[in-house]
């Protein structure tokens, strides 16, 4: 401890009696009557006068070859002086970069860890809270933005998989992790199919899109994002003025049914009737909600006469074109 302590009193004493000593020198430059101005002012200008180069004694190849080394000098000169500054701020990239690559390194150990624990604890039917203790510093890191491509390099959405994925009695996880994994999930615009391809993610996404236990958000969520996912891969414009939407014509059933025979209606209610327990009562009617993916074409135009509506169209459209012409002038003047 005292050599220590002595080191440093030492260094400082050092750093105070070097400041008398370059005082010292200036005063001695001023008592010399400015002889220490002109060595300075003679060394300005011996940096700034090139060296002289006889020309004369040269042989022509020897000239044309020194002209080329002076050009080419001349050239990587500003270079050379700008070539440090960039270095340095490389350099600092680097160090952050590298600094960012770490924590999330550590972080997706962290995740595995966690998960590895959550699924032991549940084999011998301990509650699972490894990975809910973690929670708050990996919501904080995915919420960075800066840290897209350091979580694309080290991969961090496999801990996120492994985090969403069943425990081994084929229970969810937490719902605080869903809760907040999949909004996050939704916000990563860089997930891309090479992404997905090493995480695995997407196969994860699909199991909450089929899943009976999810609770209808966090379903809804996960339908999103395969949608969003799935745009690239089939070829898809996520522009919804692009969205092209099937149209059928709804069948006309007075036509259809217009040449049946009573025959046949008292046949087909006396073949309905063979499966009823009771023959006289009456069922109360059941909603049936089903997906549509064909919209029926609409018949509004033929039905009524939109002649009036189509000039206010067409009007409403030639103002909208003179504006736009007229805005147009105005802003190349």
């Amino acid at each position: 401890e005292s050599s220590g302590g002595e080191s440093e009193d030492d260094y400082v004493q050092e750093k105070r009696s070097s400041k008398p000593k370059r005082r010292g020198s200036r005063r001695g430059d001023e008592e010399e009557g400015g002889g220490g101005r002109k060595r300075a002012a003679q060394k300005k200008r011996k940096r700034k006068q090139p060296e002289e180069v006889d020309w004369s004694s040269l042989t022509q190849e020897e000239a044309s070859k020194l002209r080329l080394d002076m050009q080419i000098e001349a050239i990587l000169k500003p270079k050379k002086a700008f070539r440090p500054k960039r270095k340095k701020k490389d350099d600092d990239e680097d160090v952050l970069d590298r600094v960012a690559d770490e924590e999330v390194s550590r972080l997706r150990e962290a995740m595995l860890a966690a998960a590895a624990d959550d699924e032991q604890a549940n084999k011998e039917k301990l509650p699972a809270t490894s990975k809910l203790r973690l929670l708050p510093q990996v919501l904080d890191v995915l919420r960075k933005t800066a840290l897209a491509q350091s979580i694309i390099d080290n991969n961090l959405l496999e801990g996120v998989r492994r985090w969403l994925e069943p425990l081994p009695d084929r229970s969810l996880p937490a719902l605080d992790i869903q809760k907040e994994f999949f909004p996050i999930l939704r916000k990563m615009e860089f997930i891309d199919t090479n992404v997905l391809k090493e995480s695995r993610l997407g196969r994860v996404v699909i199991f909450y899109t089929k899943c009976k236990r999810v609770t209808p958000g966090i379903a809804r969520l996960a339908n999103d994002l395969v949608s969003a996912w799935s745009r690239p891969i089939i070829k898809r414009s996520a522009s919804y003025r692009d969205r092209v939407i099937p149209t059928a014509e709804a069948p006309d059933r007075d036509a259809a049914r217009g040449g049946e025979r009573l025959n046949a209606i008292l046949a087909r209610a006396r073949e309905s009737d063979k499966n009823r327990v009771r023959k006289n009562a009456v069922m109360i009617p059941q909603r049936e909600l089903g997906s549509y993916t064909v919209a029926p074409k609409s018949n509004i135009g033929i039905m009524r006469n939109n002649a009036s509506v189509d000039v206010d169209i067409e009007r409403r459209k030639k103002n909208a074109e003179r504006l736009k012409t007229l805005t147009r002038k105005i802003t190349t003047k």
